[in-house]
């Protein structure tokens, strides 16, 4: 299965909420691991962030087709 290439401006909705975040930048870790910073539309003061990996996970987040 491909994998999906998360990028700034990217916008996803989490499976078992109504809530729409959009990809504000990507930044990796100490590790090396590659983190998401998220903000939900309409609310910019709402931040959130989130592994790449988790991203990418169909059961957790899905992308918003616009």
């Amino acid at each position: 299965m491909a994998r999906r290439e998360v990028q700034p401006g990217q916008r996803y909705r989490q499976t078992d909420s109504t809530s729409i975040w959009e990809v504000l930048n990507l930044k990796a870790d100490a590790e090396g691991i590659s983190h998401a910073r998220l903000v939900r539309v309409g609310d910019a003061t709402a931040a959130k962030t989130i592994s790449v990996d988790a991203l990418r996970d169909p059961r957790l987040y899905k992308p918003v087709q616009e």
